[in-house]
């Protein structure tokens, strides 16, 4: 699930990918970057909720 940073809150992102493994979620993580949508984003943290079995990007909008 991502959030994106939207002053002065973070706010849910319509992104609608499905899931994502193991492998592939790591290597979102260690990359630092990633593109949603032609636009690019930040990593600033992410949660993991063990309940829901999700993990929570938190992102920001980034100019390259």
């Amino acid at each position: 699930m991502y959030w994106i940073w939207h002053e002065p809150a973070f706010r849910s992102m319509d992104q609608r990918e499905g899931s994502v493994f193991t492998l592939e979620l790591a290597q979102r993580l260690l990359d630092h970057y990633t593109v949603l949508g032609g636009k690019t984003y930040e990593f600033i943290y992410s949660v993991l909720d063990p309940q829901l079995k999700k993990v929570h990007l938190f992102v920001k909008e980034v100019d390259l």
